[in-house]
């Protein structure tokens, strides 16, 4: 008889405990609700407190922070490395025109030899 008095107090006193621990937690969670609606609530107020808003000027507000959005989003996407869309165009190092490189120079050369040639008509 007695052991079973002991496990019953041992239990109570294991409830008591996890009772203790909840009213803390809600405790900190009913404080951490106050100050959200509190921070919603001045962002209500600063709308309010400037006027009331057309359709038009909305969307107008809309469209922009969707701009700044996009904007904001190829910013981070070009700071990371991203920037392979966009190709580099190649210079002969010989001549220095675009189009084909050193190991083709020669080809290049004579295919607009070749065109020039073939473009100009002698007037006698």
């Amino acid at each position: 008889m007695l052991t079973t008095v002991n496990r019953l107090a041992k239990g109570t006193i294991v409830v008591m405990h996890e009772v203790t621990l909840l009213r803390a937690e809600v405790s900190a969670l009913r404080k951490a609700n106050k100050g959200l609606s509190k921070r919603r609530k001045v962002k209500k107020t600063r709308i309010r407190l400037g006027g009331s808003l057309t359709i038009q000027d909305a969307r107008d507000l809309l469209d922009g922070k969707a701009v700044g959005e996009q904007l904001a989003q190829e910013e981070r996407q070009n700071r990371s490395g991203a920037g392979g869309s966009r190709t580099k165009i190649q210079y002969c190092s010989v001549c220095g025109k675009p189009g084909h490189n050193t190991r083709t120079y020669k080809e290049a050369a004579e295919s607009s030899d070749s065109s020039i040639s073939n473009s100009v008509i002698a007037i006698s």
